[in-house]
């Protein structure tokens, strides 16, 4: 049950009246202000995450410092993500939303203005897991304002559109920063970061409301008591493994297109941005695929398709061209997914949001320190071409869990 009533046009299954579509515009209209606020925050949180990507080349030459060792660095921002996100997410439940997306926000910022600082590893390594303290506030805190400002099919669309400020990250933000590289420096680039972050989190704190609707959860073990549905823990893993790939190609691709043909830190960071539109085709169209009937049989198909495009990008493309298109379309179908699975945890937990979008949010991170670290080790081991055979294992797994919780939800109805 939702804690609040839904507008009879968004209920699901039920039959929509005349002018239906221009209520559910409607809604969409006034809760602009709201979808925006949270767009932004996560796309400033998932820009931050990976922001080591384009200059792990510069940053790793001017530390001296090995690629392994910097792709490490990378998934030291993930430890305190996964880790607190789930313990995290309880706080905005009980004390709203806004004040815990704004501390969150502020503190990404702040850390990457104080990366820009740093003349060693070891403070490096201090910055990025701040970083990651900070975004394991934002994003499940965003996704739960959406969780309780828009109900129905209403839900789908808004989590859709807020959520694409991941892809839009990858299309805006990661070549941003690649060119701010090639033009400041690294650590001119994450000074103009942390400007950034500061104007967005001005942004929510107009645009959010004070307080979260619906009545909180008695308790904070209350929080939790999603966890006896096996359904949750299933998309959960699968979740994990798509993010595993994600990590993979979003931490190595900028160095591998350097090396492996050749090419300008401004010319991948073109690429970066071609590549990254069908991450936001694929982060609008997944509102779209939340709203299909086997939306989780889709969804375990989509993850095989992933893994044998990650693996042509690294390993089978040999001109640029056909990495480029292989890059492109594994960004567009690793989008296609979150939309349908936070909306269906939302709906386990009606009263603990954002307990249970922490708990997907570790997942993000756990998928994401993953990839990120074995990735390091796969390039140490085979090269390159050792990512491929990752993404193939990778996918068989995450098509597992993916297809079992199908088949679960099939089951329960």
């Amino acid at each position: 049950m939702e804690d609040r009533p839904r507008p009879p046009s968004s209920r699901r299954g039920g039959r929509a009246g005349p002018g239906a579509s221009e209520a559910g515009g409607g809604v969409i209209r006034r809760g602009a202000p709201v979808i925006l606020a949270c767009f932004l925050a996560i796309f400033i949180a998932y820009t931050s995450a990976f922001i080591l990507g384009p200059m792990l080349d510069a940053m790793g030459r001017e530390m001296g410092l090995s690629i392994t060792a910097m792709g490490q660095l990378t998934a030291i921002t993930f430890i305190p993500w996964g880790l607190t996100a789930p313990l995290l997410g309880p706080l905005s439940d009980r004390w709203g939303r806004k004040p815990v997306v704004l501390v969150g926000l502020l503190g990404i910022s702040l850390s990457n203005a104080a990366l820009s600082f740093a003349a060693g590893y070891a403070a490096a390594a201090v910055c990025r897991f701040a970083t990651g303290l900070g975004g394991a506030l934002v994003p499940p805190t965003a996704v739960a304002a959406i969780g309780d400002n828009f109900s129905g099919r209403h839900r789908g669309l808004a989590l859709g559109l807020a959520t694409s400020g991941v892809a839009v990250g990858l299309l805006v933000g990661l070549p941003g920063v690649a060119f701010l590289t090639d033009w400041l420096g690294w650590r001119g680039a994450l000074r103009i970061a942390g400007a950034l972050g500061l104007l967005v989190c001005l942004c929510a704190g107009r645009a959010l409301p004070a307080r979260r609707r619906g009545e909180p959860p008695v308790s904070w073990l209350a929080s939790f008591g999603w966890t006896r549905r096996r359904v949750a823990w299933l998309l959960m893993s699968g979740n994990v493994i798509e993010r595993v790939m994600t990590a993979v190609f979003l931490t190595y691709v900028s160095v591998f297109l350097l090396r492996r043909f050749g090419l300008s830190l401004s010319s991948v960071g073109s690429l970066i941005t071609a590549m990254s539109v069908g991450a936001l085709i694929g982060g609008l169209l997944g509102g779209a695929l939340a709203g299909l009937k086997a939306r989780f049989l889709v969804i375990t198909a989509l993850t095989a398709a992933q893994g044998a495009l990650l693996t042509a990008h690294f390993s089978w493309a040999p001109l640029l061209a056909a990495a480029v298109a292989a890059g492109f379309l594994f960004s567009l179908l690793s989008q296609l997914s979150r939309a349908t699975v936070m909306d269906r945890l939302i709906s386990l937990a009606p009263q603990s949001r954002g307990a249970v979008i922490g708990a997907y949010a570790a997942s993000n991170q756990v998928g994401l320190f993953l990839g990120a670290a074995l990735g390091g080790f796969a390039i140490r081991w085979g090269g390159f071409e050792a990512l491929g055979w990752l993404a193939l294992a990778a996918a068989a797994a995450g098509g597992a869990f993916y297809g079992s919780g199908a088949w679960l939800i099939r089951r329960e109805g």
